[in-house]
């Protein structure tokens, strides 16, 4: 580990547009992450492990059971008070580093009586009593005492009219600042009826996908989102939307390629304000100005026989990356999500296709099961930014990077899925133009290497790095030979500054902030 000490330790000084420097024992320090948690609409979402509460410690589990509507039911019914809020609650246990800046959001199971009635199930949270608003009013609470920026709230298939009206009042009442509304509201209504009332409400729209995109026997693709098509009319009615469920095999490539179609068909159209949530692809977020609906969690091995989950599950091994959710929400504190409109977008002419076969209990798509699956994306993409160029003598990594409004640049360079050899790194050069960026930057992943080209000469500068879990950036310059525009960063160097801080058994990719002056 690099760490400020000597004449560097004395003379750091804060890096414009950043926190201060903060003075610990041994003398100033700088600190590349502000403090002040990132107001920008992230969530974590309970279906996942909702889905993973039956069967744990049982002798015998039936995969079938967790499949389709049959599964559905077991993860609504498995959400209570106790799973939520208990001594090892999840509202208690998950995501210590980072809960400050997520919504904990409720996912279905919580309301009695439809998906739409926003009456809190009395039976499965019996210490909430009282009125309507009352009783969300107090659970919002619990969840903001376990250190959460607040409770979040799905829903399905609102009544319409006045009367959600009624739902969107009695919740601003409760506090409540967040709705993720799985398909209804065909007429934008919630939107209209917010902004008449000026309640401090997000909505959060979808146009319902299926879990792999287009011909999946073949190609994979999700297809052209122009101007007017009915998923740009969602995007252009509402706060944020999501670009809906994917496997956990082929997360990446699916995610890609919606993201990419609907960045394509929004860009510089100044109109269109909303957001992109790319759920639980976590850098992806990060790094292309989108929120998350995170959904991936620790717990493992409480199921018998191999374990099945039906969320997560195979050689990627989410949910031994959690460090990645805390690095990814850490750098939105620095680089805020920016509107689908905001800016240009490119894509490279080149399509990576991954491919997987799936086994059952490795998705609830019973259609796929036995077969191989295909998912196609660009092999690049940016936004705000020329892409960068990839180098390699087989395979390619996903390779995708941005500008935000405020200067800052982030790129990840992420893995690849095929069903001989799993969740695997393609060896590549990297050669990534910021121009005249002036950051701080943002690298998600790692390759063989990583060359930054600058407008301006680095001559004389001054590099800090900081893992994005951390609270000390550290003074690198030794470390490079600096005489012209460009910093070349080798494999070893972005796994040793994105991971200086992992947890314990945390295999997350590499994910650092680095600063220049």
């Amino acid at each position: 580990m690099f760490l400020l000490s000597g004449a560097a330790a004395l003379t750091a000084a804060p890096i414009h547009g950043l926190s201060s420097s903060r003075t610990s024992h041994s003398g100033d320090v700088i600190d590349l992450i502000p403090k002040t948690p990132s107001r920008a609409p992230n969530y974590w979402c309970t279906w996942a492990v909702q889905n993973y509460m039956h069967g744990q410690h049982a002798s015998s589990l039936s995969i079938r059971d967790l499949e389709g509507d049959a599964g559905s039911r077991l993860a609504h019914d498995a959400l209570n008070e106790h799973v939520l809020l208990g001594p090892h609650g999840w509202a208690r246990d998950f995501f210590p580093r980072v809960r400050e800046d997520l919504y904990l959001l409720l996912d279905d199971g919580w309301e009695s009586g439809g998906t739409a009635t926003f009456e809190l199930d009395e039976q499965k949270f019996p210490s909430y009593r009282g009125s309507t608003s009352e009783r969300l009013r107090k659970l919002n609470h619990s969840v903001r005492k376990a250190g959460w920026r607040g409770l979040a709230l799905w829903c399905r298939n609102t009544p319409g009219g006045l009367k959600d009206e009624r739902l969107e009042r009695l919740s601003a009442d409760a506090g409540i600042g967040y709705w993720k509304v799985d398909i209804g509201d065909p007429t934008f209504n919630l939107i209209q009826t917010r902004n008449a009332n000026h309640l401090p409400l997000r909505f959060e729209h979808v146009h319902g996908e299926s879990p792999l995109n287009g011909d999946w026997q073949r190609t994979g693709r999700f297809g052209s989102q122009p101007s007017g098509s009915k998923r740009q009319q969602i995007l252009a009615h509402t706060d944020i939307y999501r670009t809906y469920d994917v496997t956990s095999m082929l997360s990446l490539p699916t995610t890609l390629d919606r993201l990419a179609e609907m960045l394509k068909g929004a860009q510089s159209r100044s109109e269109i304000r909303a957001l992109l949530n790319v759920e639980d692809e976590a850098y992806v977020a990060a790094v292309m100005g989108c929120t998350m609906g995170i959904m991936r969690h620790p717990l493992s091995g409480l199921r018998p026989d191999t374990d099945p989950d039906l969320f997560f599950n195979g050689p990627r091994k989410t949910k031994q990356r959690m460090d990645e959710v805390a690095r990814a929400i850490r750098w939105q504190r620095i680089a805020p999500p920016f509107a689908a409109g905001r800016t240009t977008f490119t894509a490279s002419e080149e399509i990576l296709t991954d491919d997987w076969l799936f086994e059952r209990g490795q998705t609830w798509q019973n259609d796929v099961i036995g077969k191989v699956a295909y998912q196609g994306a660009p092999a690049c993409i940016a936004r705000g930014i020329a892409l960068p160029r990839v180098q390699a003598g087989g395979e390619k990594p996903f390779v995708f990077a941005a500008r935000f409004p405020n200067g800052a640049v982030a790129i990840g360079i992420q893995e690849r899925t095929h069903r001989d050899n799993g969740w695997f790194m393609p060896s590549a050069s990297v050669t990534f133009n910021v121009g005249d960026a002036q950051g701080p930057f943002g690298i998600f992943g790692s390759c063989k290497s990583l060359r930054l080209v600058f407008a301006q000469s680095l001559a004389g500068k001054r590099i800090f790095v900081q893992d994005l879990l951390t609270e000390v950036g550290q003074d690198v310059t030794a470390k490079f030979d600096i005489k012209s525009n460009e910093l070349q960063l080798t494999e070893s160097d972005m796994r040793m500054f994105g991971h200086s801080a992992g947890s314990p058994g945390d295999i997350s990719s590499p994910g650092f902030v680095f600063a220049i002056r």
